[in-house]
């Protein structure tokens, strides 16, 4: 599972920041323990740390670890005899508004005494979140920084900005007669956010389109396909209608068939790359038949595809 998205943490999660030494980015941050204390000038700063993935794009802040020139160093273990984590929460607290979905994972290094506490902040629909010191914060780079006005309006906005995200893709056998097979390709959009979408696309890109022939389902979807280099094929899905708050739809129905005798060098190597299209912004997801394995992170899509050769 993402780091960023995990529903637990342990003290192997620590130490593999640590030995890889993974850097500070725009979703990441590494607080030492002195970042923690009971004055009003720590508390404006824990304020505008977590104020600030809340109204970028979400992250991690991990107390208890010391870094040097934006990587993990040592741990620095917080005692949280002192330093609970419901202490932190009501610090948390006083950013206004409230972020909702933020949560925060105690580790224990033996005992309260050594403690270090992951905060995993959304990015957040009710921004703009302020710091108790009244100002507004962002995340830039690998620091917090004041925003400036435009950009607070901007937040102000979000709430009305659709969040659509590819929920799953299907890709299975259709027909099988004598001398091919046909699968069936097609891929599910859902709509997180609180605004209908009324414009999206969607595009599925595969290799080892040599061996196969496209067709569609219906005539009526808006469908079409193009072939690329290095014997890869994009095929495209446009919006038929509007996706509403909470809204399942299913897109593409592409129908791919194979002859059987090319079924195994179709199927090996083979890589679904999915990318949807809304507004300015994109999500992006490849697929693995053979494996049924999901790929979420772009870095990790892109290493896929190189050591595919795709």
């Amino acid at each position: 599972m993402d780091f960023y998205s995990k529903n637990s943490y342990s003290l192997d999660d620590i130490k593999y920041l640590i030995n890889n030494e993974v850097e500070e980015n725009i979703h990441l941050d590494y607080k030492a323990a002195g970042a923690l204390a009971k004055d009003d000038k720590k508390r404006v700063e824990i304020t505008k740390d977590v104020s600030a993935f809340a109204n970028s794009d979400g992250g991690i802040i991990v107390y208890g670890i010391a870094e040097y020139d934006h990587r993990p160093k040592e741990i620095s273990p917080i005692d949280g005899r002192i330093y609970t984590k419901e202490w932190l929460e009501n610090v948390i607290h006083l950013i206004q508004p409230r972020i909702e979905g933020l949560k925060i994972y105690p580790i224990r290094i033996g005992d309260l005494e050594k403690s270090i506490y992951i905060v995993q902040i959304p990015k957040s629909d009710s921004a703009p979140h302020m710091a108790n010191n009244h100002c507004y914060y962002g995340r830039k780079n690998f620091q917090s920084l004041p925003l400036k006005d435009y950009e607070v309006k901007e937040l102000y906005n979000r709430v009305s900005i659709p969040k659509l995200l590819i929920d799953n893709c299907a890709f299975y056998v259709e027909e099988e007669n004598r001398d091919t097979i046909t699968y069936h390709l097609a891929a599910a959009v859902i709509n997180h956010g609180k605004r209908a979408c009324e414009s999206y696309k969607f595009n599925f890109y595969i290799n080892n389109a040599q061996y196969c022939d496209i067709s569609y389902r219906t005539l009526e979807e808006k469908n079409a396909y193009t072939l690329l280099e290095h014997n890869r094929i994009k095929l495209s899905s446009c919006s038929q209608a509007p996706i509403y708050p909470t809204e399942h739809l299913d897109m593409g129905h592409f129908r791919i068939t194979v002859k059987k005798r090319y079924k195994e060098l179709f199927l090996y190597n083979l890589v679904i790359e999915l990318m949807l299209f809304y507004g300015s912004e994109k999500e992006n997801l490849a697929f693995v038949p053979l494996t049924g394995e999901f790929i979420e992170e772009r870095d990790k899509i892109t290493k896929l595809l190189m050591e595919k050769d795709l």
